[in-house]
């Protein structure tokens, strides 16, 4: 059978369409309410990495209102948070937003002030680093602020690092069969990947980033098997999967790899095994809606 997305859709009495499920034969990709965060109205603007030109963030810039919403942006992932910050508001500025603030907030130097700005915020760029760098500061309260936020309609645009942790389950990169980093894992076996609670903007799908570029393959199948119930997005650089009411779509130069959900087993050794594995490939434009 070939790789299908089945769309269903309710004709409206002027034809117009409406998106009511996402859905593949044997695998459940879900409706838009499914895979994100419950009762959230918000898009998510979710970048692998690289090269973030104009035209790719226009995409963001465009889901706002107007551009003056106000604008957060969220160095923490990074070491170098102050350069970070001011690369993360540059496009947004060029691109004509008026209200943009970099906003670094390092453990417990924060407060109310700052969170309500979060909550309030129209926008929300999470710049590149390290993931688990930035959860180790935000679970709790930042996170809490920026999942309110995505509730009220706010558009949430991460890269690299900032991409990763917009899934529940969270891949680190850390392996338990290999002490030193890995840019991708070299073993295909179970009880290896780490991983951890990432923001939770969605909640029914997992995130890897710099996909294709460093063949990241091998943490997909992995993430598969430790959680065979819902699908893994890999997205390439310089390249933006799109989650929004309308559906799940595809923006930038390179590509989004979707991995379904499928059962694997493993053998006495511990070496993984799928059979009739599914996946698609997207490039910009196409769209799972």
């Amino acid at each position: 059978m070939s790789i299908t997305i089945i769309l269903l859709v309710l004709l409206n009495a002027c034809g117009s369409k409406q998106v009511e499920q996402l859905s593949v034969s044997n695998g459940l990709i879900g409706s838009y309410e499914s895979i994100t965060l419950p009762g959230a109205k918000g898009s998510l603007f979710i970048i692998g990495g690289g090269s973030r030109s104009l035209s790719l963030m226009s995409g963001m810039v465009d889901r706002l209102s107007t551009l003056d919403d106000l604008v957060i942006v969220l160095p923490m992932a990074s070491s170098e948070p102050d350069t970070s910050m001011f690369y993360g508001k540059k496009p947004l500025v060029s691109l004509g937003c008026t209200n943009v603030h970099g906003m670094n907030l390092p453990p417990g130097k924060f407060g109310t002030a700052q969170l309500d700005s979060i909550r309030s915020a129209k926008g929300i760029y999470l710049c590149g680093g390290d993931q688990s760098r930035f959860m180790d500061i935000a679970q709790g309260e930042i996170q809490e602020a920026i999942q309110q936020a995505f509730r009220q309609g706010a558009v949430i645009a991460g890269s690299s690092a900032g991409a990763a942790m917009m899934s529940n389950v969270m891949i680190t990169g850390d392996q338990l069969l290999e002490p030193e980093y890995e840019s991708t894992y070299k073993r295909l076996y179970e009880n290896n990947a780490i991983y951890s609670e990432g923001l939770g903007l969605i909640q029914g799908a997992i995130i890897d980033q710099h996909f294709v570029e460093r063949s990241r393959y091998n943490r997909a199948f992995t993430a598969l098997y430790d959680h065979p119930d819902i699908p893994v997005f890999g997205i390439g650089e310089s390249t933006a999967l799109v989650v929004e009411p309308q559906g799940l779509s595809v923006e930038g130069e390179g590509h989004v790899v979707v991995f379904y959900p499928s059962k694997g087993r493993a053998d006495s050794t511990g070496q993984l095994n799928f059979r009739n594995l599914r996946l698609d490939i997207l490039v910009h434009g196409e769209s799972l809606d």
